[in-house]
């Protein structure tokens, strides 16, 4: 047996904080003010589980999602089990086709901030351009590079957070490391997961680098790719992206 993914395992508890309806209540309310044509399907990249592809399949929307992790696109095919409008295909977007288009896609949770690298991003950006059709939008969220620096000192410091659901308990170490020369922040998460009825705890640490973007970059590499930005907010309850706003969720539209 292979060595387990604890990450893909405890997924949904990990991001069980947040209010996943209400994500999808913003992407449809997107979809509505900002998209040319009207979206009947999604491209869900770096689905995860399929937090949204699920929910967005539920409320009647052709979704297919794809992540690069076998245990992620396994649960997720669990998790979507009896919806027909749903699938999920293990792959590297850089290198994957779908054989048709979307009317829209999107990248939850900082998956566009994974692509430190410039040729990487373009790839990305390109692959999921070629998936969709003209006037369709693309929603995503990622890191705002002078509002991460602004707060550096709250970054910087260590930090412990917690998500619990039903019985199971899961504790968050977090270390942000910030090279601002690259513009990358270098994160070191320690999760304890702990299992209540069974006394039983698992311990797993990841360590990722994460691209910090200005708002001038994102417009630009979305118009070389062959997108506009239509709208930036500072989450997904539409509140208004500053400068000093730490995330920004960017709403583009593909040309």
């Amino acid at each position: 047996m292979g060595e387990t993914d604890y990450y893909a395992l405890y997924y949904d508890l990990l991001y069980s904080h947040r209010d996943v309806k209400a994500e999808t209540d913003f992407l449809e309310k997107m979809f509505r003010e900002h998209s040319s044509i009207p979206v009947r399907s999604v491209l869900d990249v770096g689905c995860g589980t399929g937090i949204h592809s699920v929910e967005l399949a539920r409320r009647g929307y052709s979704v297919v999602g794809v992540d690069v992790s076998r245990e992620m696109v396994e649960k997720a095919r669990e998790k979507s089990r009896g919806l027909q409008n749903a699938s999920f295909v293990q792959a590297d977007i850089r290198s994957f086709s779908a054989g048709r288009r979307f009317d829209s896609a999107i990248a939850m949770y900082g998956v566009m901030s994974y692509f430190v690298d410039d040729d990487d991003l373009m790839s990305v950006l390109k692959a999921i351009r070629a998936h969709l059709n003209t006037g369709g939008l693309f929603v995503f969220d990622t890191w705002n590079l002078v509002g991460v620096q602004e707060k550096r000192l709250y970054y910087e410091t260590p930090s412990a957070s917690f998500r619990r659901s039903g019985s199971m308990l899961a504790i968050k170490e977090e270390t942000w490391r910030l090279d601002l020369h690259n513009q990358v922040a270098l994160l070191e998460i320690t999760w304890s997961v702990i299992d209540l009825p069974q006394s039983k705890i698992d311990v797993f640490t990841h360590r990722i680098n994460i691209r910090l973007f200005s708002p001038r970059e994102i417009k630009h590499y979305l118009r070389e790719a062959g997108f506009e930005v239509r709208a930036m907010f500072e989450d997904y309850a539409c509140k208004p992206f500053t400068e000093l706003s730490p995330e920004a969720v960017v709403v583009a539209r593909a040309l």
